[in-house]
């Protein structure tokens, strides 16, 4: 049966990817995730029990992972799937893989980003520049301009409960002229990131984030620590 499903999850990906090597599979992860074909999702009970704080991840077209905090360090949530591979976010933009084919290894001037103030004091038009580093073919110094281009207070389902949140909308430019749209949703009472969908490179597909630790912790669910 394992061996089946890692030949669904090889053609997947590889249909998704086509040519361009952009990462490799999260087959354990998927594995240990799978959930009637649904993807991975944890109950209020399994998040109360947990020693560790969970993270749902979305690549593409893939089902749902659980991703795993696995520290905090200099600002930066290090986030582990089952095959070892990492997502690295910084007030929750993805500034860092591990574990993929290719790999973003670095994104400068973070310290300008909108999204490092509070979530009252993100308005539009604010923008700023980053350059970025990959391990293919050690490229280096990709310029990367964000541009916050609107907001508006919405509704997100999780946990059985309707958060309302602020919802703030990028525009992505890459180096080559390509565009993406990136979105964050920000809990309205507390201003904790619940959500968010990223594109990182124009051959990476959009990454889907869903803090449901968070989430379990506004509610109540979870009563140790915090990600803020």
């Amino acid at each position: 049966m394992h061996r089946l499903i890692r030949l669904f999850l090889f053609f997947a990906l590889a249909s998704l990817v086509g040519c361009s090597s952009t990462f490799r599979t999260y087959t354990q992860t998927l594995e240990l995730a799978f959930n009637s074909g649904d993807g991975a999702s944890l109950t209020k009970q399994e998040l109360a029990s947990r020693n560790v704080d969970a993270l749902y991840a979305k690549v593409g077209s893939l089902p749902n992972a659980v991703l795993v905090l696995e520290y905090i360090e200099h600002g930066q949530h290090k986030w582990v799937s089952a095959d070892e591979a990492m997502l690295v976010l910084e007030k929750g933009r993805l500034v860092k893989t591990t574990g993929f084919e290719n790999n973003l290894l670095y994104q400068s001037n973070t310290e300008l980003d909108p999204l490092k103030q509070s979530m009252a004091k993100i308005q539009v038009g604010q923008s700023w520049q980053s350059r970025t580093d990959w391990s293919d073919r050690s490229e280096t110094g990709h310029l990367v301009s964000y541009e916050v281009v609107y907001t508006e207070v919405t509704s997100l389902d999780l946990l059985d409960y309707r958060f309302q949140t602020k919802l703030v909308t990028e525009q992505v430019t890459f180096a080559d002229g390509k565009t993406a749209i990136n979105q964050f949703w920000y809990d309205l009472n507390s201003g904790w990131l619940l959500k968010s969908r990223q594109t990182i490179a124009p051959n990476w597909p959009e990454v889907e984030l869903v803090h449901i630790s968070t989430a379990g912790r506004l509610l109540g669910v979870i009563k140790k620590g915090s990600l803020r």
